[in-house]
């Protein structure tokens, strides 16, 4: 399983304009093969930085998603409501021994 983590600073006052697109690119993500989860957190002492963490049940399921049309699409329709560009983190799990 791979889980991804992005982070985004939001402008303060593009908050409400970010959350209908975050919900958009759920929504579009839910229906490539291989989406588990996804859920939005906001950073307790600064609300306009947001975190969304995802499930894939494989690396190259997060990949279509990552590369296709539709995410570009939406990332680029979310680009003017951040004040920096996004941090990916793409992890799986290791086996503690």
């Amino acid at each position: 399983m791979i889980r991804v983590v992005i982070e985004r600073q939001i402008s303060a006052e593009k908050v409400d304009d970010y959350h209908a697109l975050i919900r958009k690119a759920k929504n579009k993500a839910s229906n490539v093969p291989g989406f588990l989860s996804g859920e939005l957190f906001s950073l307790v002492s600064d609300p306009n930085h947001v975190v969304v963490m995802s499930c894939w049940d494989t690396l190259e399921a997060w990949e279509t998603w990552a590369e296709s049309e539709q995410r570009v699409d939406l990332l680029d329709a979310m680009r003017p409501l951040l004040e920096a560009d996004e941090r990916v983190l793409v992890m799986e799990s290791t086996n503690l021994k």
